[in-house]
């Protein structure tokens, strides 16, 4: 396997579109926002959901992890009141899970058609999931979307996987809970340099506000700076605003 080979995010948001389609397909329905995240998930990649305590070690926040071979989502119950408090953010969890699960060869050959292009190997780490008496994968990377565990995050896995590979699951989960199509149509009347409007837009998605702005930034609808909590509508505008002064 070609651990450092890059999965396009044309191919992750053309893999999104069809299972969204599937499903629609399947059901006799359109999908519309918010996306239908845990019915697509079973009745597409026919996982299943279950509650469980995974094990963390010493600085470790872990979120969800995957039982393939049960095909299996395991979210940890130890963060029920986080998930609870983030709607969102649980449902980022399950759809990194699904990403893990879909896009990852190695364990998704096991038990689901392979799909052509893939070569991809994220981090895994075992932990024990203590109900089911059972060790599971979890991907150190899930953090990732939580910012109090952003930091951390970095020192765990900081030797053990690019860049690229640590986004392709988000990038999965990002594209299955605001596909391109959806965000266009309803951003088409909106500003969206409005925060208001954004946390608007969060909400009607069921989606964490950083989860939506990465993604508007990814399809070039809004343009972010570092340290600026202004909006610009691209790079472009916010270097003209900048000459202006």
């Amino acid at each position: 396997m070609n651990e450092g080979r890059y999965i396009r995010s044309a191919f992750i948001e053309d893999v999104t579109a069809q299972r969204i389609r599937e499903y629609e397909s399947k059901l006799g329905v359109t999908v519309t926002l918010p996306v239908p995240l845990e019915q697509i998930v079973e009745q597409v990649l026919g996982l299943n959901f279950d509650w469980d305590e995974i094990e963390e070690h010493p600085g470790e926040r872990i979120l969800g992890g995957l039982d393939a071979i049960n095909k299996k989502v395991l979210l940890n119950e130890k963060h029920l009141g986080l998930f609870e408090e983030k709607p969102g953010l649980l449902r980022s969890t399950i759809g990194h899970e699904a990403g893990h699960f879909d896009i990852d060869i190695d364990r998704a050959k096991l038990l689901h058609p392979k799909l052509p292009g893939i070569d991809f190997a994220p981090a895994i780490a075992k932990r024990h999931a203590k109900k089911s008496e059972r060790l599971i994968e979890v991907l150190l990377d899930r953090a990732a979307t939580d910012p109090d565990a952003a930091e951390l995050l970095r020192g765990i896995t900081q030797a053990q996987d690019t860049p690229e590979q640590k986004s392709a699951v988000d990038r999965y989960q990002s594209a299955l809970l605001m596909p391109e199509w959806l965000i266009h149509e309803a951003a088409a009347n909106l500003d969206l340099t409005s925060w208001s409007v954004l946390y608007g837009l969060a909400e009607r998605s069921q989606v964490t506000i950083s989860n939506l702005t990465v993604r508007l930034q990814r399809l070039g609808l809004i343009y972010l700076r570092d340290g600026d909590r202004t909006i610009y509508r691209s790079e472009d505008g916010w270097s003209g605003q900048k000459s202006l002064f």
